[in-house]
């Protein structure tokens, strides 16, 4: 018997919801995957951009390709 296979089960992928997405669906896949409110997120976002923007637009376009 395989002692990780409750581990495995619970694995989820990250996908964009193309549904509520308004850009690229990464805050709004991000907002699902751990439950919290979309708008929340966003805000987040856009909060990071202003401080730190080189690397949060690069964050953000790479999670935009992988999520997909």
């Amino acid at each position: 018997m395989n002692r990780y296979r409750h581990y495995q089960n619970e694995y989820h992928r990250v996908e964009r919801p193309l549904a509520r997405s308004k850009i690229m669906g990464v805050c709004a896949g991000v907002a699902r995957q751990f439950g919290w409110d979309v708008t929340v997120v966003r805000i987040i976002a856009i909060l990071c951009l202003f401080t730190f923007t080189a690397p949060t637009l690069l964050a953000y376009i790479i999670a935009g390709a992988l999520f997909y």
